[in-house]
């Protein structure tokens, strides 16, 4: 099986061709390496002949140094761009790292608990005087939601099927904030997580799932009956 990775100079990606780079052919693809998920022929010129995309490459997280502008481009652009380019090489499968950003699970901006597949998001729900985070917080949080809604519009109309990983905070990543409210996710299942997304032999053209460690407040039911996922405590 051939794979593209985009983002896979970051911590997740590394991990995960250290670990399958022995099972699967693996295609990297990151800006740190001149390869630029806003430059279309780029990817197209990489996607050619890969079966799997999986689409890491994103601003991680809350950034001061980011505005919505920096995110729209990256995190939603860049998501468009990718999902293009996959239909254009008949790509078997997307998969996609989102976050639990995108129910709100930032500092300073409320969130519905448990957190379930179905819970709203800080649009449909946040008051202005209930927000108590900085600007990056929400933008964040926003292109996540923006980002998974340019997928369903390729997903949902079975053009590609893309699964939707909502990863909890990652533990041990350089400079990366570690849980909210004590809800994480340890790298190992993260790949784990990544990995039966992969290999699932469900014909899944748009459905999302949270990811996180075994915890009382994030619902990750849906994971383990279809994806097979499988977290270590």
């Amino acid at each position: 099986m051939k794979i593209l990775i985009t983002g896979s100079s970051g911590y997740i990606g590394k991990e995960f061709i250290n670990n399958f780079s022995d099972k699967y052919e693996i295609m990297p693809f990151d800006l740190a390496e001149g390869s630029d998920i806003l430059n279309f022929e780029q990817l197209d010129a990489a996607m050619k002949g890969c079966d799997i995309v999986i689409h890491l490459a994103a601003i991680h997280g809350p950034d001061e140094k980011s505005n919505f502008e920096d995110y729209f481009q990256t995190n939603c652009q860049g998501t468009l761009n990718v999902s293009r380019c996959a239909v254009k090489n008949k790509i078997k499968r997307l998969i996609y790292a989102s976050s639990t950003g995108y129910y709100g699970l930032e500092n300073g901006i409320p969130y519905v608990k448990p957190i379930k597949e179905s819970n709203p998001v800080v649009s449909q729900y946040a008051k202005l005087e209930d927000l108590h985070c900085r600007d990056c917080d929400l933008a964040y949080s926003t292109s996540k939601v923006i980002a998974e809604q340019i997928l369903a519009n390729y997903g949902l109309m079975k053009k590609i099927e893309v699964i939707i990983l909502r990863l909890a905070p990652i533990g041990g990543r350089p400079g990366e904030r570690w849980a909210v409210d004590g809800i994480s996710l340890k790298i190992e299942n993260a790949l784990n997580a990544i990995n039966a997304a992969v290999i699932s032999p469900n014909e899944l053209w748009y459905e999302a799932f949270n990811i996180a460690d075994p915890l009382d407040n994030v619902d990750i039911s849906k994971a383990r009956n279809i994806l097979m996922y499988d977290p270590k405590i």
